[in-house]
């Protein structure tokens, strides 16, 4: 059995029903809700700021993630590395990462599909 309750923030007219459990759309994951998030919405419900929580909540769940742009590039060149290794077959022979970071630090910019294409040469 299903319980929900709505939560009614009366100045800035918003009501929001909060079921026992949601699916995450991210992952499609039936999640329970949890005790921490009932209690935001009933503290910001009674204090009429319920807009600005679910407001937030949403920022927080749609901005990408930040992620270190030298990590990045490191991480990069590593995949790219990997993929011309795999594309010429010989895994065996001396390590050319010298040379391929060289041609690589000459890019200004690595392309994401590059990744994608080294995680589909894995089976990934």
């Amino acid at each position: 059995m299903t319980v929900s309750r709505t939560y009614t923030d009366y100045t800035n007219k918003i009501a929001i029903t909060i079921p026992d459990s949601f699916i995450d759309v991210k992952t499609g994951n039936n999640l329970k809700v949890s005790a921490k998030i009932q209690e935001q919405i009933e503290y910001h419900a009674k204090n009429n700021s319920l807009h600005h929580y679910v407001f937030s909540a949403l920022h927080d769940y749609m901005k990408p993630k930040v992620i270190n742009s030298s990590q990045n590039e490191l991480i990069l060149q590593e995949l790219s590395t990997i993929r011309k290794l795999v594309e010429k077959g010989d895994l065996g022979s001396s390590h050319p990462k010298t040379n391929q970071s060289k041609r690589i630090n000459k890019r200004s910019q690595l392309e994401m599909n590059e990744v994608e294409d080294v995680l589909d040469a894995f089976g990934g």
